[in-house]
């Protein structure tokens, strides 16, 4: 129905997937998750998560996200009339009680999937992927850092140093967001209002640029912090 293609550069260290390594002499506690060619890769469903975090925090604007819980209402009540001459069973009972609960409290942040109901239009988000440059090698994607953990052992604190492998900051990675509806019936109303809610999920996006919000782990330690751009 509509992509927003993504470019996100990390601005600070990103520990992103918690990877944990076995260990070894000189070796990390938790690692980036990397790609079939030993690059670090940000799994979709990292970013779609982090993404909807920013929706849920902008829907308690006043006049942020009307558009998409608007269409979200509209998606539930249609899927709803669906299953009026469908012969009930105890599950089908179930999936209508939960679409019924949601179709009074819509939220926008429904647009990413609603939890026990498969086949909904929904979100959904590729892995993030490096873009490479002509001379870059494994090893200019990375930096390993220690990080003191205070722990607490017959009341007394004692520092437990962990290591780990990060993305290291100006790493760039593209990737794309694609809205999918398997009941999309092309009209005009529908293709304007489809447009709105692409926007307002920009505005959204553009969110990361803030500071106030990353991805990945460790982020009270500082680490995922990203810059966005919109290329399409």
């Amino acid at each position: 129905m509509f992509e927003i293609e993504i470019k996100l550069k990390t601005k600070s260290s990103c520990l992103i997937g918690n990877q944990t390594e076995s260990f070894s002499v000189g070796g990390v506690d938790q690692a980036t998750t990397i790609d079939e060619n030993g690059k670090p890769v940000i799994h979709g469903s990292s970013f779609k998560g982090a993404l909807r975090n920013i929706v849920r925090e902008k829907e308690k604007e006043e006049g942020k996200m009307i558009e998409t819980k608007k269409y979200v209402k509209l998606l539930i009540e249609e899927t709803l009339k669906k299953y009026e001459n469908i012969s009930k069973t105890e599950k089908i009972d179930k999936i209508l009680s939960n679409l019924e609960e949601k179709a009074k409290n819509s939220k926008a942040e429904y647009i990413f999937g609603m939890e026990g109901l498969n086949g909904m239009p929904r979100l959904f988000c590729s892995d993030f992927r490096v873009l490479e440059g002509k001379d870059e090698q494994e090893n200019d994607y990375f930096l390993i850092e220690t990080k003191n953990n205070l722990e607490e052992k017959d009341g007394k604190i004692f520092s437990n140093p962990r290591t780990y492998r990060v993305v290291k900051p100006e790493i760039m990675f593209k990737g794309v967001i694609r809205f999918q509806n398997p009941f999309f019936r092309g009209s005009k109303e529908e293709l304007e209002e489809l447009a709105k809610i692409k926007e307002e999920l920009k505005e959204a996006i553009m969110e990361f640029n803030s500071g106030f919000y990353g991805i990945g782990n460790s982020k009270s330690r500082g680490y995922g912090q990203i810059e966005v751009e919109i290329v399409k």
